[in-house]
């Protein structure tokens, strides 16, 4: 029997939240400089600037850090849930 603290039944536990705009926007960096200066593909840093990636990568996230010049809680935080 599962009970309310199982993982298996639905809860909304908040989420990652990349605000990777806000950092570029400062700096008048665009995603087109980004990708040439990390080698990774446009839409690879289009998903994390428009915070719609779904599976995030230690080394891509490096790489954004590095050619940014911030660290990683300037680009992405933990959202918890409204309720």
């Amino acid at each position: 029997m599962l009970n309310d603290n199982s993982i298996f039944l639905y809860k909304d536990y908040g989420k990652i939240v990349f605000d990777l705009k806000t950092i570029m926007d400062k700096k008048g960096i665009t995603i087109s400089h980004v990708a040439k200066a990390t080698g990774l593909h446009h839409q690879v840093i289009r998903r994390y600037y428009e915070s719609t990636i779904e599976r995030y990568d230690k080394d891509v996230l490096s790489k954004l850090c590095f050619v940014l010049g911030c660290e990683l809680s300037d680009i992405m935080y933990y959202e918890r849930s409204k309720k």
